[in-house]
């Protein structure tokens, strides 16, 4: 993030400490190995307090890349699985990212951490809040959740709780055309600072007993069994840390003519721009056509989940579809939906795009639920 936060009780300088008959376990927190975005952790018992290891086979993401055309997945027909641990349905990736599904089945009994991954989390439906080292962080529907890579972390959800996942190899950040030169949002960007919620620090655990984290890798768990809770830290402080954006408290920006995707960007990285396309007004031009035009995707595949609204750009298409345009087959608006488009002055539509610089590829679990009619609902 671009505001440091400092929460809890820590030393008055880095790196010290303020009583040596009741030392803090300093963790250095960060990305990009010690170039990166980072925190610093005190923890009560040593973090690297690890009983027991053990490593447990992921279920291996088949991909099924032919052929290369449009593609509707019917998210909603998805059955509830798992938990934060293994539920988390791949029904995309390329290299770099993976597109999931996570409607949990059950709460989740273990912690949970991504060693390789930032996850961006979008709350399709239901609440609750994620407990991690760095405190409790309160979600609602709507809201983006952003979890760095290496945070260990458990989730309390709703029953009927229903999320959209971005995972990503290269860091999430806020784009930087929305930051000036001191790090702060620029006015005339789509949010600011105080829109973000940060997680908030509880009194340390101190507890004794059996406690599991599983560490995520690509086709493994590493499984570490703890004798101490990992939610014990006394304070932290620094720039990288959890936090949640709720897209009602986001400004869409419009314009005379129809604007472009990028005008709806949220986050990105080096692999992928996080797009977010929100109740707005119209265009104002007095002969508008306030819906997108046709474009052939040159150097991106791009990926929309409908959340929730009027998505008059298409038929077919209900809260939970997900769809894929790939590059080099061109696709807009279907049969009729440029005139029934005309005259008309907002949306009240709420949708999630992401465009990947690499192709995405559909896993066999997305083949499952593909609409086969997609790619020729254009011809009438």
């Amino acid at each position: 993030m671009v505001f440091y936060v400092k929460q809890g009780k820590v030393p008055e300088s880095r790196h010290t400490y303020d009583d040596k008959n009741s030392l803090r376990r300093e963790e250095l927190f960060g990305e990009e190995s010690f170039d990166g975005p980072y925190s610093l952790l005190y923890h009560l018992q040593e973090p690297t307090r690890v009983r027991s290891f053990s490593v447990e086979d992921k279920v291996r993401e088949e991909i099924d890349d032919e052929p290369y055309s449009h593609r509707h997945l019917r998210t909603s027909s998805l059955p509830r699985y798992g938990d934060i641990v293994d539920g988390k349905q791949t029904i995309l990736k390329n290299d770099r990212v993976k597109v999931q599904i996570f409607k949990p089945e059950r709460k989740s009994m273990h912690f949970y951490r991504n060693a390789l991954c930032d996850m961006l989390l979008f709350v399709h439906e239901g609440n609750g809040k994620v407990i991690s080292v760095m405190g409790n962080l309160e979600f609602n529907q709507g809201d983006y959740i952003y979890m760095p890579k290496g945070l260990t972390f458990t989730m309390d959800y709703s029953e009927g709780s229903y999320f959209l996942i971005f995972q990503s190899r290269d860091d999430i950040t806020l784009p930087r055309r929305y930051l000036n030169t001191y790090g702060q949002i620029k006015e005339g960007s789509p949010y600011y600072s105080r829109d973000f919620i940060i997680p908030t620090l509880p009194p340390p655990r101190e507890e004794k007993g059996n406690f599991r984290v599983y560490v995520e890798f690509e086709n493994k768990y590493v499984i570490e069994e703890r004798d101490f809770s990992p939610l014990d830290v006394e304070g932290w402080d620094g720039y990288l840390y959890p936090f949640c954006i709720n897209v009602e408290k986001m400004a869409p920006i419009v314009g005379k003519i129809h604007m472009p995707p990028p005008v709806h960007e949220t986050f990105s990285s080096s692999s992928m721009m996080v797009g977010t396309f929100l109740p707005r007004k119209f265009d104002f031009h007095p002969k508008s056509i306030p819906i997108s035009y046709y474009h052939n995707n040159i150097d991106v595949d791009e990926f929309l989940f409908y959340s929730s609204g009027n998505f008059m750009s298409r038929k077919g298409i209900e809260s939970g579809s997900a769809t894929l345009h790939v590059r080099g087959i061109i696709h807009g608006p279907q049969p009729g939906a440029i005139e029934g488009a005309i005259g008309k002055e907002s949306t009240d539509e709420i949708a999630i795009m992401i465009e990947t610089y690499d192709h995405l590829y559909l896993t066999d679990l997305g083949k499952k639920i593909e609409d086969p009619e997609y790619a020729t609902s254009w011809y009438q």
